[in-house]
């Protein structure tokens, strides 16, 4: 049976719901507008109904979702930790902050990791939200936290890269490299920490190897010295020898994990995120969408979508890609072949990367409304 699409109060295209045996939307408020969706809508969540303008003249979301399954975790510019339950649609807990939450939620043996504006970090209760311990980094941790392997890893504003022992928050190691006097675009990089190993990159344009251990250096590399803007403000990627790494302006390096080697590079700008399936690379960037071999960096396809659009980090599925693009909503492309599949208009802009957990997608626009949608499909990482 096919699904109809669903329609949230839109009385202009009520005569398409004739026929339409699918359940209306679960919703925790009414809708900022009349909408029609492309993919069935499960539920959405409005963190300040009715707001109008913040974080200068037009709203600005610069927070996260993380859907794990049972629960979606919300972390927002407005301040807030939220769960909600995917199966009632309704919230488990929520935390509240005198500043944004501007990284995060991560999520690793029963804790929910965030960072503040201030630099805080903390590690919340799965279970209550409750706050189970917190890390002073000193400056604030933008865009850029990770955890794995028992470890929770963040480079902050000041170049600074801190590794926490993820139950109890006692610092483990800390190094840090000059801050870069020329003009970065916003944010941190979240560090990788996989094969005993974590990857970190810096503003001065620097991908750094360390020991996880200890945090020894085992080598750097300046990928790309006469750029323009040399920030690596993507999460660096490694899939088997092979470390993906890329520079603001200074386009993507294949880098020899062992030594930083470069194996190829190519000039793509404004890269947000580098993911992999297969034998192919996809790329969100400002020069828009790539497939590319993973091999050799050739071009297996690329959708513009709009000329320099902002365009978040992707969430990959086997059938369809997803990702948030500044002016047009949140798209969905054909993994095969780059094809512009949806354009889910909400009336307002997405910044925030969607999140993809298998048989749905969760995004949050810049309104501060979490939308989580039905697809048939799964993630490939």
């Amino acid at each position: 049976m096919t699904k109809c699409p669903i329609l949230v109060s839109c009385a202009v295209c009520a005569a398409l719901l004739a026929g339409c045996a699918s359940a209306p939307a679960r919703h925790l408020s009414d809708p900022p507008r009349a909408a029609q969706f492309d993919l069935a809508l499960d539920w959405f969540y409005e963190l300040a109904p009715g707001f109008g303008k913040y974080l200068g003249s037009t709203p600005l979301e610069l927070g996260s979702v993380n859907d794990i399954g049972q629960l979606t975790l919300i972390s927002s510019s407005l301040g807030k930790v939220i769960a909600i339950d995917n199966a009632s649609a309704r919230e488990a807990w929520q935390r509240d902050f005198e500043m944004p939450v501007t990284a995060g939620p991560v999520v690793l043996d029963s804790g929910v990791f965030v960072a503040l504006g201030n630099g805080r970090i903390l590690r919340l209760s799965l279970k209550t939200g409750e706050v189970e311990w917190q890390y002073e980094a000193g400056v604030a941790v933008e865009n850029g936290l990770s955890a794995a392997d028992g470890l929770v890893a963040c480079v902050n504003a000041n170049n600074r890269v801190f590794v926490l022992d993820a139950k109890t928050g006692q610092l483990k190691w800390r190094k840090e490299r000059p801050r870069s006097q020329d003009f970065s675009m916003y944010g941190q990089t979240a560090p990788l920490i996989i094969n005993d190993m974590v990857y970190a990159g810096f503003s001065d344009g620097f991908i750094v190897a360390y020991a996880a251990l200890n945090g020894t250096a085992l080598w750097s590399r300046e990928l790309a010295p006469n750029a323009r803007f040399k920030d690596v403000d993507a999460s660096p990627l490694r899939v088997g020898d092979t470390l993906y790494v890329a520079s603001s302006s200074g386009g993507l390096y294949a880098l020899s994990a062992d030594d930083g080697q470069t194996l190829w590079q190519r000039d793509i700008h404004g890269i947000s995120s580098v993911r992999a399936f297969q034998d192919s690379l996809y790329v969100s960037s400002q020069d828009g969408i790539f497939r590319l071999d993973m091999s050799s960096g050739a071009t297996i396809w690329r959708n513009v979508i709009q000329k320099e659009a902002l365009i978040s980090p992707l969430a990959v599925g086997k059938s369809s890609i997803y990702a948030s693009v500044q002016k047009y909503g949140l798209v969905v492309l054909d993994r095969a072949k780059g094809d512009l599949l949806h354009i889910i208009d909400m009336g307002s802009d997405f910044t925030s990367a969607p999140d993809f957990s298998p048989g749905a997608v969760t995004a949050m626009s810049n309104r501060s409304t979490v939308y989580r949608y039905i697809v048939d499909d799964v993630p490939v990482n």
